[in-house]
């Protein structure tokens, strides 16, 4: 009868339930031991709504930017949720075998084929799983082994600058170059996979609309991101795929075609162990040595991987690096006299080798400043504090569960490493100065790489990060070679989007062929 009675209150009084359950639910998230004292948006501080929103807005760096500048150095961006600003509590979050693993926000990135999420070497957040995938086709993606791959580097750009050429010759032609260097980015992770090019500069568009799945994947993911659960109700849902049908988003499906069309060029695998070998061929090889481990659908996996990660984020850094360059003139007169010295000294060649761009001081300066000043990556890297806790220098202690990260674009702009100027574009920082000795200048820069979060840190830092390099390495040298470039504005802003990649676009330039450099 007490039940019955127990019920039957509960019933009559349902509106009273609800509100002080509401109410519970939102005080407990305001008041979550460690997390109550650290200063942040009011509303963040009850629920994860102001972060999506905040997301969905476009600019969530520049929100970010400005809490850390009036709170310091931890805001609280959620109930569970601290964005950090230190260098070393970055350190240590990212430790390699540190213990913090990867949240369910990167879950949400994870590609669907035939209705089951595919994990991959970004998206798993299981560290022993994440190692032993990683294991077997780590080699592949080392520096010795990648400068084995420049001759596909070298058909892409060859085929970049013919087309520019066939294009954008004539004389008050602009070229959307944000656009061909996408192109450029996706075929030359076309030849490094599948020793083919995909056919966006050949044919000058989006093949089979996968630049803008890509960004309507990157909008969904920064934002839906923020409140992982949902994407687990409303996509990944298994009801809903028994329901509706098993669903390949479009990347794995993109991927899913390459990797088909490659095979069914060979009728016996053992042909496609040439020299020099691509990425497929060493997935395949990792499928021979290590067969409890790599399986056909680990290797769909590993070209999951290249086609999610490998695009978009390179072609973000290679606008970075044209476009600061071209807002300062300076600049570019200092890059212009460096490449042609290195000419005539007889140390230059057409397309740029990677390791006559290891001897260009400048260039190296150039990149490593854009990279830090528009990293591709503009949210913070979320990860989960284990069972030890955290305790944050100068504030409070973080318990189990809770969600830390750092983002590229708060760090890199930290004034007490970066310098007072750390808001400007100026790749002299990364050179020394009139008067600083070699060892001050070592310690500095040593205090700057340290800082520097473009590709990540510790065990899950970006594995394709070399190939990034070497892509960005040859082909802008290689440009500024070839051609004399000026933005067809000089005084217009490019145009930003954050949705977990800050994507450019508005950088119409003119390209005037140099006489004789071919």
């Amino acid at each position: 009868m007490a039940s019955l009675d127990l019920l039957s209150w509960l019933w009559q009084n349902l509106f009273l339930v609800g509100v002080v359950s509401t109410l519970y639910f939102f005080l407990g998230n305001w008041l979550k031991p460690g997390l109550r004292s650290l200063p942040g948006p009011w509303l963040a501080k009850f629920s994860n709504i102001w972060r999506y929103h905040d997301v969905a807005k476009g600019r969530p760096d520049i929100t970010l930017y400005q809490l850390h500048q009036k709170h310091g150095d931890y805001v609280r961006l959620g109930p569970s949720a601290v964005s950090v600003k230190n260098v070393e509590v970055l350190k240590t979050i990212y430790a390699i075998n540190s213990g913090y693993a990867k949240t369910s926000f990167y879950r949400v990135q994870q590609q669907l084929a035939n209705g089951k999420p595919t994990v991959t070497l970004f998206t798993s957040l299981d560290e022993n799983f994440h190692a032993s995938i990683k294991k077997p086709i780590s080699s592949a993606y080392s520096m010795t082994t990648l400068t084995e791959f420049e001759p596909f580097v070298d058909r892409t750009i060859q085929a970049l600058v013919l087309q520019l050429d066939e294009r954008f010759a004539e004389p008050g032609s602009s070229c959307d170059i944000a656009t061909w260097l996408q192109y450029y980015a996706f075929d030359t992770i076309g030849e490094l996979t599948f020793s083919k090019s995909l056919g966006f500069l050949e044919q000058g568009r989006d093949i089979d609309g996968i630049i803008k799945a890509l960004e309507k994947t990157f909008d969904y993911v920064g934002k839906t991101g923020q409140m992982p659960w949902t994407d687990y109700m409303f996509v990944k849902n298994p009801i809903r795929a028994w329901l509706f049908g098993a669903n390949t988003t479009p990347i794995a499906r993109f991927a899913r075609d390459r990797l088909k069309e490659r095979l069914s060029q060979n009728e016996k695998i053992v042909e496609s162990f040439k020299q020099p070998k691509d990425f497929l061929t060493r997935f395949l090889e990792a499928k021979t040595t290590h067969p409890d481990i790599v399986d056909d659908k680990q290797v769909f996996s590993y070209t999951v991987t290249n086609m999610f990660a490998g695009s978009d984020t390179t072609a973000i850094s290679l606008r970075a690096v044209l476009y600061f360059t071209l807002k300062n003139p300076t600049v570019l007169a200092r890059l212009n006299d460096e490449l042609s010295t290195t000419f005539k000294a007889g140390n230059l060649s057409f397309p740029v080798t990677w390791k006559q761009s290891q001897s260009l001081p400048y260039l190296d300066a150039i990149i490593k400043e854009a990279l830090r000043l528009h990293p591709a990556v503009g949210l913070p890297l979320e990860r989960l504090v284990p069972a030890s806790g955290l305790q944050l220098p100068n504030g409070p202690f973080l318990p189990a569960g809770t969600i830390v990260g750092v983002s590229p674009w708060i760090i890199h702009r930290d004034e007490t490493i970066f310098g007072a100027n750390a808001n400007e574009f100026n790749p002299h920082r990364w050179l020394r100065r009139d008067g600083e000795t070699e060892a001050e200048f070592k310690s500095r820069e040593r205090g700057m790489v340290r800082a520097t979060f473009t590709f990540g840190a510790g065990s899950r830092t970006c594995i394709g990060k070399n190939v990034s390099l070497l892509e960005i390495y040859k082909v802008i040298p290689s440009l500024f070679w070839r051609y004399e470039i000026r933005l067809r504005d000089q005084e217009k802003e490019w145009e930003l989007t954050n949705a977990w990649f800050v994507r450019q676009k508005g950088m119409d330039v003119f390209l005037t062929q140099r006489e004789g450099r071919v």
